[in-house]
């Protein structure tokens, strides 16, 4: 079993930069993005289990677009 821990601030911002690129471009969505604890990522054969810790903030409205494009 195979791990990875994605701890660098630096990093974490980058990640964080780009999901919330793919989340603007996706959803139509503006969100910030922020991680609470490095990113964990663990291998195990054919699988990939990613454990994250996130705090997202978005407007009132984002979110309503959000919840009703995932219902």
């Amino acid at each position: 079993m195979d791990e990875m821990h994605i701890g660098s601030k630096y990093l974490q911002g980058i990640i964080s930069k780009i999901i919330k690129s793919v989340i603007r471009k996706k959803l139509g969505v503006e969100a910030d993005v922020q991680f609470n604890d490095p990113i964990s990522v663990t291998f195990d054969g054919e699988n990939a289990n990613v454990h994250v810790n996130v705090n997202a903030t978005l407007g009132r409205d984002d979110l309503d677009k959000l919840l009703k494009d995932l219902i």
